[in-house]
């Protein structure tokens, strides 16, 4: 559930097994907030975007993926907190 006074959204790379890839694109779509942005089921690569209320939550959901069978590594490479969200809180 999206928090009204912020959020936080990433990008990771996630590098699979490529005999696991359809079986790890379906948990990561089973996730709130996930979506595949491109696959190479050739390569067992993927590029994903996490979306989460807060911080800790977002790392949880991070910490997950890196637990779905098949999955070799996971690396962020984008963390952007919605500030926009936040200067409307401070405003009212």
């Amino acid at each position: 559930m999206r928090n009204e006074n912020s959020w936080h959204v990433c990008g990771l790379v996630i590098q699979a097994r490529a005999a696991d890839i359809a079986a790890v694109q379906s948990a990561l779509l089973a996730m709130d907030d996930a979506a595949i942005a491109a696959a190479s089921e050739e390569k067992g690569s993927l590029a994903v975007t996490l979306g989460a209320p807060d911080a800790a939550s977002l790392l949880r959901n991070i910490e997950s993926t890196r637990e779905i069978p098949g999955v070799l590594a996971v690396s962020l490479v984008y963390h952007q907190q919605d500030e926009e969200l936040e200067q409307s809180k401070e405003a009212s």
